[in-house]
């Protein structure tokens, strides 16, 4: 049987999860103007509330933030012995800052660990954008930067020379939520629009995690409300090969104009793309074609096929200022809001684990 987180579009799940993000206001579970009572931060009274919470978690002094990300799949013997497959995963995007944004933009540490010491972190391939006509590749984990934008936290995102901008993103709400007692008494949004919900299945009655754990002292997860800031256009192979660097492979060699181009039946999603179905505009400094109707991914991404160097080749375009959205992992409306635990969070689920 495979247990799966719901995240829709791995592509979010992955690489905008591996986020410098933040922390917010106090309470349990309301959002909060005022800054954080646990505020540790270093950015002093010239700093908006919004950016103490950030700063009173994301500092590498007071723990940073995790992201879950999992796929777990399980086989049992004749005995009722449970048994993890090794293509199983359960990690942590961590991230943290040094110092306060407020005295210049800081560069983030991100890495990757297992949450379940009997597993390994997975390893993807990065994400390619174009960006004024270029391909760049974004590596990951990712390389970041944070500033302050106003009174918001703003995230620049990128490509592997280390400076290029492939994408940025602007927290605009931030809501901490705090966490006691049992985790199997755990808040249902946490369970729900986080791979934690992984955890509440049962194998053949055999519990993934201690139902008796107790979140330690001080745990709490964070709600972050961000949007793309800048159309942002991801791309990657049209067809074979596969491939991981810049030179990606086209929708065709023959064809160089996308008014010749159509209809183009897609070996990917099996649609039949037709020229009335989209806009012929300029997107990342080349000439393309966007479609009308959104992809089936949670933050809404439109299929795109651009003129470059002879030929034809595709990605997926998110508008600027499209909030990003989660999948629910039972399926129904996507979320605008990702979930990241504090340092407290994190070490409680790793003490639970039963694999």
């Amino acid at each position: 049987m495979k247990y799966k987180g719901g995240f829709s579009g791995k592509r979010h799940a992955i690489v905008i999860a591996l986020s410098a993000v933040l922390a917010a206001g106090c309470g349990g579970g309301g959002s909060s103007s005022s800054p954080n009572p646990l505020f540790n931060g270093s950015g002093g009274s010239n700093i908006s509330a919004v950016q103490q919470a950030y700063e009173s978690i994301a500092l590498a002094s007071n723990g940073g933030l995790h992201y879950l990300s999992g796929q777990l799949s399980f086989s049992t013997s004749s005995t009722g012995v449970l048994s993890l497959s090794p293509s199983s995963y359960f990690y942590s995007d961590n991230s943290s800052i040094p110092a306060s944004p407020a005295n210049g933009a800081q560069t983030v540490t991100l890495t990757q660990t297992s949450v379940a010491s009997t597993l390994s972190v997975p390893s993807f391939t990065p994400v390619r954008y174009l960006v004024n006509g270029s391909v760049f590749v974004r590596p990951v984990p990712d390389q970041a930067k944070v500033s302050y934008s106003g009174s918001n936290v703003q995230e620049n995102y990128l490509a592997t020379d280390g400076q290029t901008v492939v994408e940025t993103l602007l927290g605009t709400s931030y809501t901490t939520v705090s966490l006691s007692g049992l985790l199997s008494g755990a808040p249902s949004e946490l369970v729900s629009d986080s791979d934690f919900g992984l955890l509440t299945d049962s194998i053949n009655g055999q519990s993934l995690y201690n139902l008796q754990a107790s979140w330690q002292a001080g745990s709490a997860y964070v709600k972050v409300v961000r949007q793309v800031v800048g159309n942002t256009l991801g791309v990657g192979d049209c067809v074979a090969p596969a491939t991981t660097g810049t030179n990606i492979t086209p929708c065709s060699t023959t064809v160089s104009t996308l008014e010749n181009f159509f209809p183009y039946t897609s070996t990917t999603d099996g649609t039949i793309y037709q020229l009335a179905a989209g806009q012929i505009t300029t997107v990342a400094g080349v000439r393309a074609w966007v479609a009308n109707t959104a992809l089936s991914t949670a933050t809404p991404e439109y299929r795109v096929f651009y003129q470059s160097n002879g030929g034809i080749y595709t990605g997926a375009l998110i508008k600027d200022g499209t909030p990003l959205q989660v999948a629910p992992s039972g399926g129904g409306t996507p979320t605008n809001f990702y979930i990241f635990l504090n340092s407290a969070a994190l070490q409680s689920v790793k003490s639970a684990l039963n694999f």
